[in-house]
């Protein structure tokens, strides 16, 4: 488990801006899992789905409260590790209409049929859960509510909380360290591409002439 609770470059858990959050969201925390429970909700609500680069550290993350997949997993992974409890990067290839909710038409055409996602698994009580926190309650009733496969629930560390299989093209495992993933250089991401796409969801959020 050592190399599931160690700091890379991008997951900076000795930063202080990590360490003050664990302070804050932890301070009374009874166990493992009760730790794994709060820094779930944290990373889901209080970090808001937002596109990005993926080579963005855990730091950055945290001090812009926003971020998709591999940012928000890669913060929560390094929260639970600044705390002792030992988390990975579960990998997954999905279909890219997973993104047709809230993806920019551009950002959609030029994702690939199948592409990637990040999340956190912890290791509570013997076992790896999937704690997958990408999708805030906000987006999730503005773009997926309702929507099969689809759901927003009270996480209480006992069962795996994923993707719907039904998106899963590809199961890659549980990786400890994903630092060369998130430094490979965007393959069509620039800054112009990432503003219209998060000033998409912010209208979808507004419901202002977005339509699904």
């Amino acid at each position: 488990m050592r190399e599931f609770l160690r700091e890379t470059c991008f997951c900076d858990h000795s930063h202080p801006l990590i360490r003050s959050i664990v302070e804050e969201i932890f301070e009374g925390a009874g166990d493992e899992v009760e730790i794994a429970i709060r820094a779930f909700e944290w990373v889901r609500d209080q970090v808001l789905y937002r596109f990005d680069y993926w080579a963005v550290k855990a730091s950055e993350t945290a001090r812009k409260r926003q971020g998709m997949c591999a940012n928000k997993a890669n913060l929560q992974v390094a929260l639970l590790r600044a705390a002792g409890v030992p988390a990975g990067y579960h990998l997954m290839r999905i279909r890219k209409e997973v993104l047709k909710p809230v993806a920019e038409p551009t950002l959609y055409r030029l994702t690939r049929p199948v592409t990637l996602h990040v999340f956190c698994s912890v290791f509570l009580n013997g076992r790896w859960v999937s704690a997958d926190a990408t999708v805030d309650g906000r987006l999730y009733r503005a773009a997926y509510a309702g929507r099969p496969g689809w759901s927003y629930v009270k996480w209480d560390g006992s069962f795996d909380y994923e993707i719907d299989r039904s998106f899963v093209v590809e199961d890659l495992g549980i990786h400890a360290d994903i630092d060369e993933l998130l430094a490979t250089p965007p393959r069509f991401l620039n800054d112009e591409l990432l503003r219209r796409a998060n000033l998409h969801i912010e209208q979808l959020l507004s419901g202002v002439g977005i339509s699904l």
